[in-house]
């Protein structure tokens, strides 16, 4: 399969990139990584720490710097140990972390662009859309933490198929993908950039949607101010829409959907739908799509084909209304039929018929000073992860209070609020597939003593068992 991406830049050699271009270098005759093997080094981050620093590969005193992923127009990627989650024995201990490139650090809103990217991709909690940890920065060099993700993106999906030795789903990638999109867009956000390079695929088949970098709001959203990500410039012009190449009018989520619509086509047909041509260029020519796939259903193709309509009006106009003609309508509604009681739970109101806590048998203040501060700590811990819908690390730290402070109502308290949150994340499920992603963390919830015994969760694990098998 050809690659319709744009070529991924390189590490320059300008002075600006000092420090990329060194830390590159020193990654790549493996100083750190040579001499000491990663595993063990979890298990004395002392050393791992001392050589990091001397080898100038530790940021923030938290960081350490391992391999380059790539680099692109936004920025260079590295692998980083994460320190602090390498001291819990966080088994996630690794990330990626995103340092801004030099070219685009000279643009004036180049600090506020990375720092919107982090914080909108942080709103967007979804299983198809890369999890951001924080943004931050060390001395002149900004940066930001992200899941580290193992795959290739969609402009290399022939190399990871290669790896891996088996072909993925075409419909269920484009699936997947529309599933990330439509709920950035049910959140206000459009992602303005979309390309192959910005879609990633895991060695699991999981597509992720990368680089929010220079989203919008929609004019729906709420505004705190008026700045407009799009005055840096950053627009891959083979996928994108008239409007967007035009650029006066403000973006719109059937934007989106036409870079959807040329990468599912792609995916489909191995070509660009108008031979690599611009909209405009295409619009002034009277292209039409060309291409052709065997693997295609009759309603994906024509999906496809509305998504790849030149003017804005004529397209679908968010990434939901074109999963509707993607999937069908009549399998849509089953599934939303499959929802139905969940949908009523949620939107009438949640109430808890929990458990009557028994009470704690020693009083919280007559605990030790350090089984105090670990119990807030936990709970602090776990609502900074439920804030990003990470259920599985909220769990963690919410049992982690449980076990210290047993029928705690603070910790009771936080045990319902996650309940809640994967009912919302299950009633937000576009497809079965979706609703089944949060089956592994339902039944990791059941294992706590409280948890297993609460009839909310018990129905909610029963709902989503049964949304699988709506087709």
């Amino acid at each position: 399969m050809s690659d319709p991406s744009e070529d991924l830049t390189q590490i320059s050699s300008d002075p600006t990139e000092v420090f990329v271009t060194e830390v590159a270098g020193r990654i790549q005759r493996g100083a750190l990584t040579a001499s000491l093997d990663m595993h063990q080094a979890q298990d004395n981050l002392e050393v791992l720490v001392g050589r990091a620093r001397d080898e100038g590969l530790l940021i923030r005193d938290r960081f350490v710097l391992l391999e380059q992923l790539g680099a692109g127009g936004m920025g260079t990627v590295f692998t980083a140990i994460d320190l602090r989650r390498a001291e819990a024995d966080d088994p996630n201990s690794h990330v990626a972390i995103k340092f801004l490139s030099a070219a685009f650090s000279e643009h004036p809103d180049a600090l506020v662009s990375l720092q919107r990217e982090a914080r909108k991709t942080q709103q967007l909690a979804h299983p198809n859309v890369i999890t951001v940890h924080d943004f931050d920065r060390d001395g002149d060099r900004v940066f930001m933490t992200m899941e580290l993700l193992d795959g290739e993106p969609l402009s290399r999906l022939d190399r990871l198929e290669q790896r891996l030795g088996k072909a993925f789903d075409r419909s269920d990638l484009v699936r997947q993908f529309a599933e990330g999109l439509a709920y950035a867009h049910s959140q206000g956000v459009v992602h303005c950039d979309l390309k192959p390079d910005n879609v990633f695929v895991t060695a699991s088949g999981r597509v992720k949607v990368l680089d929010f970098g220079i989203a919008r709001l929609t004019q729906e959203a709420e505004q705190t101010d008026q700045y407009d990500a799009g005055r840096l410039g950053a627009l891959t012009r083979r996928f994108a829409s008239i409007e967007m190449l035009i650029g006066n009018t403000e973006p719109h989520p059937a934007d989106d959907v036409y870079a959807l619509g040329l990468i599912g086509w792609w995916l489909f047909t191995a070509e660009h739908a108008y031979g690599g041509a611009s909209a405009d260029a295409a619009l002034t020519e009277n292209l039409t799509p060309t291409g052709t796939a065997k693997a295609w259903r009759e309603r994906e193709r024509k999906a496809l084909l509305r998504a790849l309509r030149l003017t804005r009006e004529a397209r679908p106009q968010d990434a939901g209304q074109f999963l509707v003609l993607f999937q069908g309508s009549a399998q849509r509604n089953r599934l939303l039929a499959g929802l139905a009681v969940l949908l009523v739970l949620v939107s009438g109101g949640w109430v808890y018929q929990s458990l009557a806590p028994v009470g704690p048998e020693v009083p919280f203040s007559e605990l030790p000073v350090a089984t105090q501060l670990d119990f807030s700590n936990s709970l602090d811990q776990g609502y900074a992860h439920l804030d990003i819908s990470d259920i599985d690390g909220a769990l963690r730290y919410f049992d982690a209070a449980w076990l210290l402070h047993p029928w705690n109502p603070d910790a009771v308290e936080a045990l319902d609020n996650m309940v809640e949150r994967v009912a919302v994340l299950f009633a937000d499920a576009r497809s079965p597939e979706m609703a089944a992603l949060l089956l592994p963390s339902l039944e990791a919830m059941q294992s706590n003593a409280y948890l297993a015994q609460q009839s909310e969760l018990e129905q909610l694990v029963s709902a989503v068992t049964a949304a699988q098998f709506v087709r």
